[in-house]
């Protein structure tokens, strides 16, 4: 059982051709942390840490070694939309978000691990801290929430934490993820099998989409893929770029 329940909407913005190939492969891309712009992720706690400098260095190379097989897939939390979103992980009128509930996440990536190795991962939102010193620049939020995989009773690896907690200068991500291990996987980020008419709730089209980029994203939707009960629609923030009678 999960032991908190978040009132989370989630958002991954992306261009047009990204959400086709996920309907297209009913595939999700997550990425391996190896991947992350952001040099310090997963050992930003080992900077500010009054520690003798070897000992440091020997924590850190042996974090990054547990993270070989570790997975994160990420997403914006927010009540509403960003422009900031749009205009980063967008591109103009060629894209398209799509939204989803923490829980239907968190029941796709279990839907993925290996029960066999007794996988198992944590899922909640990133906390955001001084760089300098590891103070909180918020509230802080709850401790991620365990998703336990095969065997119940198992904790989630200590290492995960650390991808829990990213630089205040990384805040307007507003960041909402999952992490788990896949083993036998390779590469910057993997594939991993989800149901669309499960996950997706919803399908926001650019802010500055024309109205056929509109009815092209409801007829791949609707038409070609037959996922007729997600929604659709343009973005609620277009009448900033197209006026009242957007």
């Amino acid at each position: 059982l999960f032991m908190e329940e978040p009132k989370e909407t989630l958002w991954r913005y992306m261009p047009f051709a990204q959400l086709v190939r996920m309907l297209q492969t009913q595939k999700l891309w997550v990425s391996h942390v190896s991947s992350f712009e952001d040099k310090l992720e997963g050992t930003l706690d080992f900077t500010h840490w009054k520690i003798n400098p070897d000992v440091r260095k020997d924590a850190i190379e042996n974090l990054i070694s547990a993270f070989s097989n570790t997975y994160v897939s990420c997403w914006h939390s927010a009540s509403s939309e960003s422009l900031a979103m749009w205009r980063l992980y967008g591109g103009q009128g060629f894209s398209v978000a799509v939204q989803t509930e923490w829980m239907r996440l968190a029941r796709t990536i279990e839907g993925v691990l290996d029960y066999k190795t007794d996988s198992i991962g944590i899922i909640g939102a990133v906390n955001y801290v001084n760089p300098f010193d590891g103070s909180p620049v918020e509230k802080t939020k709850p401790n991620p929430l365990v998703i336990p995989m095969g065997v119940r009773n198992l904790s989630a690896p200590y290492y995960f934490q650390y991808l829990m907690r990213k630089s205040s200068a990384f805040a307007y991500e507003k960041e909402f993820r999952a992490v788990f291990d896949l083993k036998g996987q390779e590469g910057r980020g993997v594939e991993v099998p989800f149901k669309p008419e499960y996950l997706i709730t919803c399908v926001y089209v650019s802010p500055e989409a024309d109205d056929w980029m509109i009815e092209t994203v409801k007829e791949l939707v609707h038409q070609q893929f037959g996922l007729t009960h997600i929604d659709v629609r343009r973005s609620d923030i277009s009448p900033h770029f197209r006026g009242h009678n957007a």
